[in-house]
């Protein structure tokens, strides 16, 4: 219910009276004296978007017919309004149908207003959304919308970088569950070794076994109870283990510290992700205003740009004279000379001077062909019944820009009077750069290179790599106790013939000789306690952590290969599962693929581990 709010809300602010929907029939727009002209496209859209709405609800499809050509007429009212507004305020009924359990209606509006925007984010992602609901089918329906919206979000350079961090986080999430789960294996698995390391010690300095236990506990929890990262603790524990582990453990292990480092990565990613989107000076002729734009947002525009956006105010309230002498003044003042002498004939035709029309179209192509201005010349041909030279002129636009053209020729199915077309002042890095600083100016993200956070977790790893390397290669060089296989207990290597048994055990088991019955009687029994509490762990990491059951085990490789596809998979579900909502849309994208795709991984690897546990016991 809060995401509807929300979403109803910014789309009232948008369109500036959607709240009038399913409301009797609209009236008539108002005269400017009645309503701010700035404000009239807007309250107009609003009127057809009810209109639509109500249209589609009845599911008439000649009533809907009706409002599109409404909509399509409005649009050459308002000089080719664009009407995002009104696709993105679609989207939100769509979305509102689909959570009433209809989303075949919601698809239904996304399908009538596609024609005015068929790549906005929010009509691929509410389409998304709302084919996902329908079943397994709309999910493999929906992708190539899914890919789509993919290429639109890395495309844009404000969502470049948010969709990166959100898909990255997997990476985030999974390093930090591979490396607590790899030092709890390891933990496991030597645990006996690990307790010698600072109970032997104490019990020569005669401490009890409770006051031994309570200082292992310090250890081992002591960067957790300091208020540090956990991720501290487990490289200690790393560190503490580093002379026991075999040669493919020490490799795994430091594979795993230095995969720490997308941390630091992400952290330096995190500021470009939170960027706004731009201002856009063709947005602001384009797109209806629900208010007056403020002159103070254009006041750093230069004064040519700012004559300019007043013309094209003046010729979307159909003020032709006025619109006449304002591009008529900035001839030969504007470096746009393209745009100034099209919008100069717009106005001079629809004043019925089509002389001084022709004049200013063929003075606009000599900069180049413009698909506006040809089209304009084509219009002036077929109204002086010159179809060679109209039909002429029509392919050359075309060919200019096929797409524009497309939506242009669209238009003139709404009404019977003739309109010709004018030309937006284009954004160039400096009119951004002058809306920006009217607007307040960029906000400024230094990299935070100098921060403690960034530091520590970029010193981390490396340090923890450092550090346990160093203990590793200390450890060839002098004798250290190591964990026997059978009995778990510790032992030097140099006291036995057997590098991974204890001579006791190698007596016992392999010699048979030199145990006293009683002390053979006590050793089995330190064995089956051993392998019993073995077993115990075995069962639980199969049921808890996928592969980890193999590193517990000695096998390495194996357990990577699992362990770390299965870390991937739970990060997919928890750091790229989530809805999100990209700067300046009011809709969040529809939930990741990526949750399913993780969701899928886990359960493999889960009923792959069970089946262990399975077939061991049959």
């Amino acid at each position: 219910m809060g995401i509807r709010r929300v979403s109803r809300a910014a789309a009232l602010a948008l369109l500036a009276g959607l709240s009038s929907l399913f409301a009797g029939p609209a009236p008539e727009a108002s005269s400017p004296a009645q309503t701010a002209p700035a404000a009239a496209p807007a309250i107009a859209l609003s009127h057809r978007a009810s209109h639509l709405f109500a249209a589609l609800v009845k599911g008439d499809p000649e009533a809907v017919r009706a409002a599109q050509v409404e909509v399509e007429a409005l649009r050459r009212t308002y000089s080719t309004m664009d009407v995002a507004p009104l696709v993105e305020a679609t989207a939100v009924w769509a979305r509102q149908q689909g959570l009433e359990g209809r989303p075949a209606h919601g698809l239904e509006a996304l399908q009538a207003v596609e024609r005015w925007a068929p790549d906005h984010p929010s009509l691929l992602g509410s389409r998304i959304a709302l084919m996902r609901q329908e079943g397994l089918r709309g999910w493999l329906w929906s992708f190539p919308d899914l890919l789509r919206l993919t290429r639109l979000r890395l495309e844009h350079p404000a969502h470049r970088w948010l969709w990166m961090v959100q898909h990255l986080g997997m990476l985030r999430l999974a390093a930090t569950l591979l490396l607590w789960g790899w030092a709890l294996t390891m933990g496991l698995r030597y645990r006996h070794v690990l307790r010698h390391l600072w109970e032997e010690p104490l019990r020569h300095k005669r401490i009890g076994p409770v006051l031994a236990a309570l200082a292992g506990a310090v250890i081992l929890a002591g960067p957790v109870l300091l208020g540090l990262d956990p991720l501290v603790a487990a490289l200690v524990w790393l560190f503490l283990l580093a002379p026991f582990l075999l040669p493919a453990e020490v490799k795994v292990t430091v594979f795993i510290m230095l995969f720490q480092l997308i941390h630091p990565i992400l952290v330096v990613m995190e500021p470009w992700a939170a960027r706004e989107p731009e201002p856009s000076l063709l947005t602001l002729q384009l797109q209806p205003q629900a208010l007056p734009v403020p002159p103070s947002l254009l006041r750093l525009l230069p004064p040519s740009d700012q004559a300019f956006i007043k013309g094209w105010e003046q010729l979307q309230n159909q003020l032709w004279k006025e619109a006449e002498e304002t591009f008529q003044g900035l001839v030969g003042r504007h470096p746009e000379q393209a745009q100034v002498m099209n919008n100069l004939g717009v106005a001079r035709f629809q004043m019925g001077d089509a002389v001084g029309a022709e004049h200013a179209f063929a003075t606009a192509l000599q900069a180049g062909p413009r698909m506006e201005t040809l089209l304009n010349q084509s219009i002036l041909a077929f109204n002086r019944l010159d179809t060679a030279l109209g039909a002429s002129k029509q392919d050359e636009a075309k060919t200019a820009d096929p797409g524009a053209y497309a939506r242009l020729i669209a238009l003139n199915d709404a009404q019977k009077d003739v309109r010709t077309y004018p030309m937006p002042l284009p954004d160039t890095p400096a009119r951004v750069e002058a809306l920006t600083e009217a607007a307040g100016g960029r906000k400024a993200d230094p990299l935070p290179i100098r921060e403690p956070a960034f530091l520590l977790a970029l010193l981390l790893p490396l340090l923890g790599v450092s550090a346990f390397l160093a203990r590793v290669r200390a450890s060839l060089r002098m004798a250290h106790p190591g964990q026997c296989v059978r009995c778990g207990e510790p032992f030097h290597t140099t006291d036995s013939s057997d590098p991974e048994v204890c001579s006791k055990c190698h007596h016992l088991f392999v010699l048979r000789d030199g145990l006293h019955t009683e002390n053979r009687r006590k050793k089995l029994d330190e064995v089956a306690e051993h392998q019993q509490a073995t077993r115990w762990i075995h069962k639980t990491l199969i049921m808890l952590l996928p592969g980890c059951d193999l590193a517990f085990l000695g096998e390495t490789r194996e357990a990577l290969m699992e362990f770390l596809p299965f870390c991937m998979g739970v990060g997919m579900v928890l750091a790229t599962g989530r809805s999100v909502r990209y700067p300046g849309e009011i809709l969040q994208d529809p939930t990741s693929t990526w949750l399913a795709i993780g969701a899928l991984l886990v359960g493999l690897f889960y009923l792959r581990s069970w089946l262990k546990l399975i077939l061991r016991r049959a």
